[in-house]
């Protein structure tokens, strides 16, 4: 199984609040950014994933791990703390 696969298998068979947590990560937040801007210019061909590096499927990867392997409770925990922070800087 390649590295792309790994990474959509973890996270999506994740618990939702563990999917919450990685894609409000600020990296992945980012790389998801970028991800979508290849993937617009190449016409929306593919998934956004195909058009990661390979160091950046590494880091998907071990950021995916990570969470995916949290219990769901901290998950939440760092998801909350996350959307709380961001409304917070905005008011």
């Amino acid at each position: 199984m390649d590295l792309k696969q790994r990474v959509l298998d973890l996270v999506e068979n994740a618990p939702q609040m563990n999917k919450a947590a990685f894609y409000s990560d600020p990296i992945v937040e980012s790389m998801v950014e970028e991800l979508q801007s290849r993937w617009e210019k190449a016409g929306y061909q593919g998934e956004p994933i195909d058009y990661a590096t390979p160091e950046e499927l590494e880091k998907l990867y071990e950021l995916a791990k990570y969470y995916a392997s949290l219990p769901p409770w901290k998950a939440y925990r760092i998801f909350k703390e996350r959307v709380e922070g961001r409304t917070t800087r905005k008011n």
